[in-house]
């Protein structure tokens, strides 16, 4: 919070200063276009700040002391998804859509694979 103050600090100095030096002899509004300008400016600097911390964001998945945790994830269309998940000991590879939840193919301990696309590969072998 601190660092977002000091960033709006220097951009108002910034757009307060060439205002300040166009003086009474300029054109007339070229100080309110310019601070219009810097304004906006800032604004876009804030919206992309924003869309940057949202993005970094949404990586993050709190992860639980519990039995189960989310291995990887895959979206397959608007509403529909592939969870790989972690059991105790088994990996589980889910099939999610609006009203329903099916479970594709689960794995021991020792045969459960590396990755999601080993997985994947696996669920639809046996089909």
């Amino acid at each position: 919070m601190n660092t977002l103050r000091r960033i709006v600090t220097v951009l108002g100095a910034l757009c307060a200063a060439p205002a300040r030096a166009l003086g009474e002899g300029s054109v007339p509004g070229a100080g309110q276009a310019l601070q219009v300008f810097a304004g906006l400016a800032i604004v876009l600097v804030l919206i992309a700040a924003a869309t940057w911390g949202a993005r970094r964001l949404q990586g993050f998945r709190p992860q639980g002391r519990g039995h189960i945790r989310i291995v990887e994830g895959l979206a397959v269309g608007a509403r529909e998804k592939l969870l790989l998940i972690e059991v105790d000991d088994r990996r589980v590879l889910l099939g999610m859509c609006p009203g329903r939840i099916q479970t594709l193919a689960s794995f021991e301990a020792g045969t459960a694979p590396a990755s999601f696309d080993a997985a994947l590969a696996a669920a639809t072998e046996h089909e």
